[in-house]
């Protein structure tokens, strides 16, 4: 009976090869099916898109092609964001988590095939986060602020709301002690040089639609309306806001498990989340577009919470978390194409 009840007590590992296995399975899956039905293709240029982003839409090549990039930049942004959590140790323990929920997370969300103008700027962003998180506490970081600030400028000229998400970066900045005025003018002159450089091909070209277009859509604010008619969608956001909600309430009621870094990298965190979601309810009209950012921190909150929380219940809610987004995006799916047929 011991024997038993100890084996029946002993933590339960969702960082083994089978859960990653099954899991990234199940999200190539929803890859294949969105490709036989052609989700999203041809690639929509959206609502007052960036000229840039508009003229790369034209351009783009078969469907095939076009499925492929999106799949190695989801991957690669995936790779991005394990990369980030082992150099700076997010979590504690060692787990390809963060790998594997980052690409659920968009695999199962039919909005965001198979190309989204996000899906450059998120790679900016991740490689953003990764240069501002290493500035911790060093004050003679203004070279990698420069760079931050013109990785986000660049990403902008493909997705111009990128640039909400500047002010965090001088949020995180003043948390983690590198804010003084060297950095933040170097943060300005980042942010600068991109559009300078813009200025003056406008400029050439005599033609300012590149800067006028962008930031006048920057300023068309519409709340998003909650109605019943996109139930599953809604069903898939609310699964996902709730556990990370669960996931960032674990995290600041045990935040003395963790360093003093650590705690506040992920309190960091958890302000991205916020403001992600906060503007997906601002912009209804590019809302998907603030979820798939959303998805960058919420992959590593969710990962932390999977990956340090050894009980059995943690254990099934992954699982059951997994096949319920993967059930909601076939539905997802058959709503589209039923709606399409009509």
């Amino acid at each position: 009976m011991k024997g038993k009840r100890g084996e029946y007590r002993k933590p339960m590992r969702l960082s083994v090869p089978g859960v990653y296995g099954y899991t990234l399975g199940l999200s190539f899956l929803c890859w294949v099916v969105g490709y036989i039905f052609s989700v999203g293709y041809p690639v929509s240029s959206g609502i007052n898109p960036t000229p840039l982003w508009q003229s790369l839409c034209q351009i783009l090549p078969g469907k095939e092609i076009t499925y492929l990039t999106g799949l190695l930049l989801m991957t690669g942004g995936a790779l991005l964001i394990q990369r980030t959590n082992y150099m700076l140790m997010l979590i504690r323990e060692k787990t390809f988590l963060p790998f594997v929920v980052y690409i659920l997370l968009v695999s199962t969300n039919p909005d965001f095939f198979p190309l989204k103008s996000t899906s450059v700027g998120i790679f900016c962003l991740i490689l953003s986060l990764y240069g501002l998180f290493r500035s911790y506490h060093n004050p003679l970081s203004q070279g990698s602020i420069y760079k931050i600030a013109l990785l986000i400028g660049t990403g902008s000229l493909l997705w111009i709301h990128l640039l909400w998400f500047m002010p965090l970066i001088w949020y995180g900045m003043y948390s983690f002690k590198s804010l003084n005025f060297r950095t933040f003018l170097a943060s300005l002159l980042g942010l600068l040089t991109i559009y300078w450089f813009l200025f003056a091909w406008c400029l050439w070209i005599q033609d300012f639609s590149f800067i006028t277009v962008p930031f006048t859509t920057l300023a068309n604010f519409r709340l998003l309306l909650i109605t019943g008619e996109e139930v599953y969608e809604w069903l898939g956001l609310l699964l996902v806001a709730m556990l990370t909600v669960i996931a960032s309430v674990q995290i600041l009621t045990h935040e003395y498990e963790e360093g003093l870094r650590t705690r506040q990298y992920l309190w960091f965190l958890i302000v991205f989340t916020i403001v992600s979601f906060l503007l997906f309810f601002v912009y209804e009209q590019i809302s998907e577009e603030f979820l798939l950012i959303a998805c960058l921190p919420s992959s590593i909150l969710l990962s932390h919470f999977f990956a340090v929380r050894r009980k059995r219940i943690v254990f099934w809610t992954y699982h059951v978390f997994v096949i319920v987004l993967s059930i909601l995006f076939l539905m997802r799916l058959w709503n589209i194409l039923f709606s399409t047929a009509i």
